[in-house]
């Protein structure tokens, strides 16, 4: 039996009452629902285990829970730099393979201009969204440490290649590296 079919003084409205009530009540849910299918599918990433550094993979796969009606990151602009994160640690990645085949050679290898460094990374500011979507701030801000750790340790290796590669002295012409 439908609601509209009971009578509607046992249930103190009017029949045109219980009409908007009805219409009022479907609405609701086909918002609801078109919101719930809207919000990007989020897969799980499995957590990498400690010790294995990030890679370029690592960054492209890695999904942020969305946020809808309270404050998160821009979309656009985490990708963006997340784009950038990728260009580099592909850049170090070359670069490394390079040193490595040069170290039996005795051949020096130039630095190439890196994309982004590390603390550009983690001084990135991001647009805050409150009533469109954006990225859980947190789970940003943690990643990006995650990943300017990761590129300053690619970094690190290539410097200690560069090192073997040249017998001890850099193309700054010290043996010392900086950390």
């Amino acid at each position: 039996m439908f609601l509209g079919q009971i009578p509607t003084r046992y249930l103190g409205f009017d029949g045109g009452e219980v009409n908007w009530i009805i219409l009022l009540v479907m609405i609701v849910v086909i918002v609801f629902i078109s919101v719930v299918a809207k919000r990007p599918k989020t897969k799980a990433v499995s957590a990498k285990p400690s010790g294995l550094p990030l890679t370029a993979e690592d960054v492209t796969a890695k999904l942020f829970q969305p946020t809808n009606f309270r404050e998160g990151y821009d979309q656009r602009q985490v990708d963006e730099l997340l784009e950038q994160t990728v260009r580099e640690f592909q850049r170090l990645d070359s670069e490394r393979l390079e040193l490595q085949q040069a170290i039996p050679l005795g051949r020096l290898v130039s630095h190439t201009a890196p994309v982004l460094t590390p603390e550009q990374v983690l001084n990135s500011s991001f647009s805050p969204t409150k009533f469109r979507n954006g990225y859980s701030q947190d789970e940003v801000d943690d990643f990006l440490t995650e990943v300017a750790a990761g590129l300053r340790q690619r970094m690190d290796e290539n410097e200690r290649l560069r090192l073997q590669a040249s017998g001890g002295t850099t193309q700054y012409g010290t043996g010392a590296t900086s950390n």
